[in-house]
């Protein structure tokens, strides 16, 4: 389906929304409700505000709360009391905006106005939560959106609400930022940029009425000991880190499941890959379970990275395809909520409206425009989210083209035995060992034998003929197939058939990328002259190597080379 098929129908679709809208969907709030929670005092609805909130788990009747204390910042009569109060309300929509609808600006726009207030008036309580919710909301849009636009200001803010917190006595906004900074400076290896936070919260006496405080504290030792390189150690903290966590009341979860992720990143650089795959694959196990999306795409990129390390590129693989799987899933569910939830926010915004029209006595003239902003900004939206989906494709299709590029400065497939160092070919597939045990090639015949094959096959006139086969590989170098075939198996790690595609893929990349000298060849000629008896058979095959299909390669090179 094109673009323009895709926008005409995403029209229709809105315009159908909005027609069952203004037809006769119930409203949470007329403007009867408004205007009788207009008259409660801030205290009140502060106080219904915090119950729709953390009791009922009634955001959207919270909101509408924390809305009518906001605007009622500008009111010169205000008391430093109520001023706190409003600054609290910012804070907490801000946090709401952010968390429940992902409307990110309205979220920015609320946390710094309470934040700005806060250095005002001199509400550090306030500036510790306000500078925590907009560090989680950064987060937030860049776990969203798949990057770290944010990563140094999400930093930042969180060291900022640290310290607030600490000289507030906001034990419990400290201790979370804490944890938030350990986890994201441990994941960059660079825990010397909170040093002073972390000298600061181990001069202070334990506090028992804050949830996380013993589960924080290791998290820091253990932190601390990894990076000095005392893994056992390390090993023992993390351990107690899960034992404290099992005893939390709230984020009980996200904490047992980064205590075990800590304990798989000491496994690993104790080079205990097997024990590190087995608390990843727990936490994939607990994450799905209790859908927490986020943890188990952390899982997946942790055993790519695991997998890696042991040289099992082809698991690596396959979890790194599960990772970027799971991660686009979780921003399309995301969006799919904030298109949701946009209507009750649309809901409210009218009723602020219809409440000034009543006041102006021009409620007609401004429904219609009103009606008019909904329908410009749900449009609006859905083109962005289109023309974001579409980026994101192109960039990852660009990446991968790249990623190939780079692959072509080696002209030849990489023999396993460069990888694992000084480990005997023969050695490399304990489970291909009883294929080859009658063997006669002894290990100078072998090495000999691989030296005449690698030359071989780096010769792209022999291989690239269509009918080269093993047959002809034994043939060119003078041997018996069945050795070749031992050979290509013990030193390459794979099948004759596979080395072989991957060299004629690998020079297919390389005429490709070269429009200059092969432009005026189609990709089926190019194919042909490789050795593929087909398109269709070149095109699944450059697609299972590189990852992208040859008309997409083909176009990126072009788009590089200005053609």
């Amino acid at each position: 389906m094109n673009s323009s098929h895709r926008y005409l129908i995403l029209l229709v679709l809105v315009m159908a929304l909005f027609s069952a809208v203004a037809q006769g969907v119930t409203e949470k709030y007329d403007i009867e409700d408004y205007k009788r929670l207009s008259t409660l005092s801030t205290p009140e609805l502060m106080a219904l505000g915090q119950k729709y909130l953390q009791e009922k788990m009634e955001v959207d009747n919270a909101l509408v709360c924390y809305s009518i204390v906001s605007g009622r910042e500008n009111d010169k009569k205000l008391s430093h009391e109520m001023m706190h109060l409003v600054a609290r309300a910012k804070n907490n929509l801000g946090y709401i905006y952010g968390a429940h609808y992902y409307d990110y600006p309205k979220s920015y726009e609320n946390l710094n106005r309470a934040i700005q207030l806060s250095e005002e008036y001199g509400f550090d309580d306030i500036a510790s939560y306000a500078y925590m919710n907009l560090a989680s909301t950064m987060n937030g849009r860049n776990d969203l959106f798949g990057d770290d636009s944010f990563s140094t200001e999400v930093f930042e803010n969180t060291k900022l609400a640290f310290n607030k917190a600490v000289q507030a006595k906001e034990w419990n906004v400290a201790v979370t930022c804490l944890f938030n900074a350990l986890a994201m400076m441990n994941e960059n290896d660079d825990i010397h940029s909170i040093k002073s936070e972390l000298d600061r919260f181990e001069r202070l006496q334990s506090i028992d009425s804050v949830e996380m405080w013993q589960c924080t504290r290791m998290f820091c030792e253990g932190v601390q000991a990894y990076h000095a390189g005392r893994y056992q150690q390390a090993l023992d903290y993390y351990v107690k880190m899960e034992q404290e966590a099992h005893r939390l009341q709230t984020n009980r979860q996200q904490c047992i499941l980064m205590a075990k992720n800590q304990q798989s990143v000491v496994f690993a650089a104790m080079h205990r890959y097997q024990d590190a795959i087995a608390i990843l694959k727990k936490i994939e196990r607990i994450a799905q379970e209790t859908g927490l999306e986020s943890d188990l795409i952390d899982a997946y990129h942790s055993m790519v990275d695991v997998y890696n390390a042991m040289g099992n590129h082809q698991q690596a693989s396959t979890f790194e395809y599960k990772y970027l799987k799971a991660r686009d899933e979780f921003i399309k569910k995301s969006n799919a909520e904030k298109l949701e939830k946009a209507r009750f926010l649309d809901e409210v915004r009218r009723v602020n409206d219809q409440v000034a029209v009543i006041d102006q006595k021009r409620e007609r003239a401004h429904q219609l425009s009103l009606m008019m902003s909904v329908i410009a900004a749900i449009i609006l939206l859905a083109l962005v989210l289109l023309v974001r989906s579409y980026l994101k494709q192109r960039n990852y299709i660009r990446h991968l083209y790249e990623k190939n590029v780079q692959l072509l400065a080696t002209s030849e497939v990489i023999p396993q035995s460069t990888v694992v160092g000084s480990v005997e070919p023969n050695e490399l597939h304990d489970e291909s060992a009883p294929k080859y045990q009658g063997t006669t090639l002894d290990q100078e015949s072998k090495e000999r034998l691989f030296a005449q094959i690698k030359q071989v096959m780096g010769n792209m006139s022999v291989i690239c003929q269509p009918n080269f086969s093993l047959l002809s590989l034994a043939d060119q170098v003078g041997s018996n197939y069945k050795y070749v075939s031992q050979v290509v198996n013990e030193y390459y790690g794979k099948s004759f058939k596979q080395v072989l595609n991957e060299q004629r893929v690998r020079e297919a990349c390389r005429q490709l990328n070269d429009t200059e000298r092969y432009g005026h060849l189609t990709i089926e000629a190019i194919a042909a002259n490789l050795g593929f008896n087909s398109r269709s058979n070149f095109t699944v095959t450059f697609k299972r190597i590189t990852g992208i299909s040859p008309s997409k390669f083909l176009k990126m090179a072009k788009e590089k080379s200005g053609a």
